[in-house]
């Protein structure tokens, strides 16, 4: 986009926004610290756009803004050395939002403030009961993994660079596997799947869109990761979860015992069977007469305490009604289980829930899972690469280079990214070389010298830089004795500069500066 369209686009989107203010009762600080806020980020859009390709649509994403701006109905600043602020900072917090009032309180910066914005307009995803083992855990992973996705475009990006500071992120984990399915899934899946109504079905929607685009058995795989780290993050500060899990680990643990004993669960199955029969014959003949039903009835309650007695009859022939279905439904149960399929399949869900649930007390897996699962991760990049086929999927294959680039600057720890993390540079080594293989058979990049291999060495420094606009990138080489001296430009700036062994005696044009990518 042009400079005069990016200035016209601002100018629009600034308007709007000062529409807004003039209708609100905000301070002059705080007006002037929105329209900054607004600034920053159209100044930096394109830009991030570029590097991460997976995000919002920048209309979308001010107007979305400037919407949340005008439904709240009061911001106040609060300032770092104040009572206020401190008890905030105290706390690692930057901003205090109360949706219902739709009010805010935020310390005196734009990342707050965009922080706050975000947070008064939180659409919470939940999770259906049926999935109860990551009913919490999983949500509460992905919402704060959103939440920190929402304000990166401030964060890490300032209109003439990028940076991304560990320190800054508030859960690293939470943001890791949030990007990993952002990049997986794009942005607008994964946003619009969070945000569903209808949380029935969630997850089998998640599953079955992974799986129409990356390997069934590594999608498997990489959600009961996500499943196990989900739980570990949670549990670690959520102690109301941790002990209902723990409750949950317990009756599994007691079920598979029973499983794990087939002769006796047979029968104990059929003995349960016989006994429901029996209470179902017993409802059904008290239901059939009218003096056994008033028999019941007065029996029961005389055995009830004066605020539990059953009120008439009638309400008794409810209570026997559902008596009689909870029996039929234990009796089903029971023939589920006799079945020999059914049972395999009960036996490998408690199985595997009780695998899983005893991550509560193992969170040293941690490491080895956020390993294993960028592996996989890696795998399905490779997936995509490995589907381009045609000359007109070379703007794709860019882009998944732009991708490979932006998620090794992904932060993995406290001290490094992606690509600083040994455990995976066999991968990403591989990764990055496919990709320069496939930009090169789609006509995508310019050949800097005759040999594939040599210019592969070349090229793969550049996953590892921040340049900002990688179409702007060219490679100047120049044949030493035995060494070829590469040098990277962004523009007509040096990037970054090395020398290679030239043991092929590769000849190169030399100081002739080549582009990166072709057009």
């Amino acid at each position: 986009m042009k400079t005069n369209d990016i200035l016209l686009k601002f100018q629009s989107n600034n308007n709007k926004l000062e529409t807004v203010l003039d209708k609100k009762k905000f301070t002059g600080d705080i007006k002037n610290l929105l329209l900054s806020m607004l600034y920053k980020i159209s100044s930096s859009y394109n830009d991030y756009s570029n590097i991460k390709v997976n995000v919002e649509n920048k209309n979308k994403y001010i107007t979305n803004i400037i919407r949340i701006i005008n439904s709240c109905t009061k911001i106040e600043i609060v300032k770092p050395g104040t009572e206020e602020g401190e008890k905030l900072l105290k706390n690692g917090q930057t901003c205090e939002v109360d949706r219902f009032q739709k009010t805010i309180k935020v310390l005196p910066t734009e990342k707050a403030m965009l922080f706050a914005l975000f947070k008064l307009n939180d659409t919470k995803m939940f999770l259906d009961e049926k999935y109860n083992l990551i009913r919490i855990a999983l949500p509460e992973l992905l919402n704060e993994g959103r939440d920190i996705n929402n304000i990166e475009i401030i964060r890490d990006f300032n209109a003439w660079s990028w940076n991304t500071l560990p320190n800054e992120i508030s859960n690293i984990d939470c943001n890791l596997i949030y990007q990993n399915l952002q990049i997986l899934l794009g942005f607008d899946f994964l946003d619009n799947w969070m945000k569903l109504e209808n949380q029935k079905d969630l997850m089998e929607k998640l599953e079955e869109k992974l799986k129409s685009e990356y390997d069934n058995d590594t999608v498997d795989k990489m959600l009961d990761l996500i499943y196990r780290l989900a739980i570990i993050i949670c549990v670690q500060r959520n102690s109301s979860e941790k002990t209902r899990l723990l409750d949950e680990k317990e009756w599994d643990e007691q079920e598979l015992e029973k499983l794990d004993n087939k002769e006796k669960l047979v029968i104990d199955l059929t003995n349960t069977k016989k006994q429901k029969a029996k209470e179902i014959k017993r409802i059904d003949k008290i239901m059939n007469d009218a003096n056994l039903l008033e028999e019941e009835f007065n029996k029961r309650n005389s055995q009830l305490s004066e605020y539990k007695k059953i009120f008439s009859v009638e309400n008794l022939a409810g209570t026997l009604k559902k008596e009689r279905r909870k029996a039929l439904n234990e009796i089903e149960e029971c023939n589920r289980l006799l079945d020999a399929k059914e049972y395999v399949k009960r036996k490998e869900e408690v199985e595997k829930n009780v695998s899983i649930l005893r991550e509560i007390k193992n969170a040293r897996n941690k490491e080895k899972y956020k390993i294993e699962l960028q592996k996989l991760f890696i795998k399905c990049l490779e997936s995509k690469i490995d589907k381009l086929e045609n000359i007109e999927q070379k703007k794709e294959m860019i882009q998944i280079f732009s991708i490979i680039r932006y998620y090794n600057f992904i932060v993995y720890d406290e001290e490094k990214f992606i690509k600083d993390i040994e455990a995976l540079q066999e991968e990403i080594e591989k990764l990055e070389e496919k990709t320069i293989e496939k930009l090169y058979d789609l006509k995508a990049i310019n050949p800097i010298t005759k040999d594939l291999e040599t210019d592969i060495k070349i090229v793969t420094p550049i996953f590892n830089t921040r340049i900002m606009n990688l179409e702007s990138v060219s490679i100047q080489t120049t044949k030493k004795e035995k060494t070829i001296e590469v040098n990277v430009y962004d523009g007509d700036v040096l990037e970054l500069g090395f020398e290679l062994e030239n043991s092929k005696n590769i000849q190169v044009k030399s100081k002739k500066k080549i582009k990166l990518f072709a057009k």
